[in-house]
Formats: structure tokens, sequence, C-alpha cells
């Protein structure tokens, strides 16, 4: 009993990181219209901020996933937590774009510390047929967190402004790396049990897959703020409350996908919502009346919301155990190839055509990658025969 409420805590703990992590991750698409608005930049230099950002974001997870397999996964995500706060808080002191941007570059530092190792600690503490509920509550909390913090990032930038916004979100960061140091650490005896042998030989096409899936739906959630400026007709600094509409979907589809993974075979799940995601994105760009709009925009936030626990369920499957921090980083690394390019590539093709014409063209990654999703399945099953 006292393992099992030992292993409760662990899960709750990294729930509640997840939450706030999420909140310092999403904070440049919530701050980039107020960027615009205050140093004139366009869609091209915010699509390279976010750019490098997520570039910065995705090489640190990689290096980190790797000293994760080595070294207490509690301590490097404290000092993430500590570092992204110190930056974020930072924030109210700086005066030109420069200085914002550079704080937000180091920032990213500290943010990459979490998703490889955090989700290495839910595999560690979770049995094989909770695996699935667990990615999908864990994910839900982290959703929660960004929902919330895109809710209330709109309403402390009206009354307070961005820089004490900024301020007010960094202060929990210090709370969450103090629960970190205290805990507990997990026994290595769970990583035995999580684990399940399957044949590993096409995990590469896997993660180029997801990878490639990312290029088309990161670009719809990066410039959602834009997107609710230009065509819905948001305020800027409301503009944040579009995310939030997606972040509720993901919420749902989280909340969902902790009832149905344990019991769904979660390559499914994976295959359904990379296609119902393509036909959504295409479908935002085709309807004209705000509340449909914005009605899409949901039902997109609960694909993706059941997509996510199902493909890391799945990674759980193919990936060493003992290795698992250094492949939930590849995996991030290869989403984050693709998140790299994916803002200033369609930055520059929303300036040069319209950001509807950019949302179109980025539906056509994500059919790619329901392709190779289906030829990896062709090739699982024929390996499965043999």
């Amino acid at each position: 009993m006292p393992e099992k409420k030992e292993i409760k805590t662990r899960l709750i703990i990294n729930g509640l990181g997840h939450a706030f992590n999420d909140s310092y991750m999403f904070i440049i698409p919530l701050l980039l219209p107020l960027l615009r608005e205050e140093f004139h930049i366009n869609y091209v230099q915010s699509g390279l901020i976010l750019t490098a950002h997520i570039a910065i974001r995705s090489i640190f997870s990689l290096i980190f996933g790797y000293f994760g397999d080595t070294h207490d996964k509690r301590k490097i995500i404290a000092g993430g937590f500590i570092s992204s706060s110190i930056l974020l808080g930072g924030l109210i002191w700086a005066q030109g774009i420069h200085i914002v941007i550079a704080f937000l570059f180091l920032m990213a530092i500290g943010v990459s510390t979490f998703h490889p190792l955090a989700t290495a600690i839910v595999r560690e503490n979770s049995t094989k047929n909770q695996i699935g509920r667990n990615f999908s509550l864990f994910g839900a909390v982290g959703v929660a967190g960004a929902f919330i913090s895109s809710l209330l990032f709109g309403i402390f930038v009206h009354l307070w402004g961005w820089k004490i916004t900024c301020l007010l979100i960094s202060l929990p960061g210090y709370f969450l790396a103090y629960a970190y140091l205290k805990s507990k650490r997990g026994k290595k005896k769970h990583k035995a049990e999580a684990e399940r042998k399957i044949k590993q030989s096409h995990i590469p096409l896997f993660f180029i897959s997801k990878g490639i899936r990312k290029l088309g739906t990161w670009t719809i959630v990066a410039f959602l703020p834009f997107y609710a400026i230009d065509y819905i007709g948001l305020r800027p600094e409301i503009s944040s409350w579009s995310i939030s509409i997606f972040f509720a979907g993901l919420f749902l589809g989280n909340l969902i996908s902790s009832r149905i993974s344990d019991k769904s075979q979660p390559f499914d799940l994976i295959l359904s919502t990379t296609i119902v995601s393509a036909f959504l994105i295409l479908g935002i760009t085709f309807v004209v009346r705000p509340i449909t709009i914005i009605l899409l925009i949901g039902i997109l936030g609960i694909s993706q919301g059941l997509y996510y626990p199902s493909q890391n369920t799945w990674q759980t499957f193919i990936c060493p155990v003992r290795n698992q921090s250094s492949f939930f980083g590849i995996g991030i690394f290869a989403e984050g190839i693709s998140a790299t390019i994916a803002p200033t590539l369609y930055g520059w093709i929303a300036d040069q055509t319209s950001l509807i014409g950019a949302y179109r063209l980025a539906a056509i990654p994500v059919f790619i990658s329901f392709i190779l999703f289906l030829i990896l399945r062709s090739l699982d099953n024929e390996k499965d025969k043999l």
C-alpha cells in the first residue's frame, strides 16, 4: 500500500508539472500577436521566432532524453522549471524585441527538460493494463493547464499587459521544482512491469510519420491567434482564446482516450485521428461563419487529444525499456524538426498568398502521414505473418 501511494503521488506531481510546463511551452503563440502589435513584426518574422524556439527545444529534448536514462529525472526537471520561471518572469524588465527573443530562446532549454523525462516517468509507474489510461490522464492534465493558462493570459493581458502576465504565469514553476525535488524516486522494477515485446525494425518509419504529421497540425495551432484576429474578428488581447477552444477539445479528447485506449488498438486510433485531422484542417478554411470555425477547431482538438496518448502508448510497445527516456526524446525531436520548419514555411506562404492558403497546404503533410502510417501497418501485418 505505501508503494501504491508513492506511485500515485509521483503521477500527481508529474501531471501538475505537465500542466505548468505546457503553459510555458505554448506561451510563444500567445505572445506573438502582441509582439506583432508592439514591435511591428510580420508573419515571416513571427514564424522565425517560433521556429528557432522549437528548434532549441527539440535539440535539447533529445539531449535531456539521453541524460534521463542515466541521471535522476526529478532533478533535471526541477532545474528546468527554475530556469524557465526565472526567464519568463524576467520578461517584465525586457525593453526591446531582441531581449524578449533572447529570453524566450533561453527559456526553451528549460522547457525541453520535461517531456522526454516526464513521459518516461509515467511509463515507469504504470502497469501494462494502465499505460494508455495514465498517458491519457497525463495528457489531459497538461492540456488543462495550457487551456486555463490561455484563458487567464487573455484576461491578465487585458488587465495588466503582457509583461506582468508573464511574471504571474512564471510563479508556479518554483513550487513545482520544489515538489519534484521532495518526491521519492521510483524503483527500477516498474520499468520491467511496463515492458512488452514487439518487433522494433519499423521504429524509424514511425518517427518519420509522426514528424511529417506534426508539420501540418502544428501550423494550425501556431497561427490560430492570427487566424482568430484576421478571419474570426477577435481583438489581439483576447486572440489567445482561439487556442483555448483548441485546448478544450484536446482535453476532452484525452478524457475520452483514458476510457478507451487500453481497450482499443492504439494504432487504429493513430490512423483514424490522422485522416480526420486532415479533413478538419481543410474544413476550417472553407467555412465562413465564425461559430462553425470555432466548432471545427474544437473537434480538431478532440482528434488530437485521442491521437497523442495512442501514439505514446504504441511507442512504449516498440521502444526498449532501458532506453525509454532516449526514445521519447527522439520522438519529440522528430516532431520538433517539422515544428521547426512549419512556422517559417507557412508564415512565408501566408505572406505570399493568405493565411487561408497556408492552412490548406498544411493539410497535405497530414494526408502524407496517414499514408505512411498505413504503410507501417501493412509492413507490421506482413512481418507478423512470416
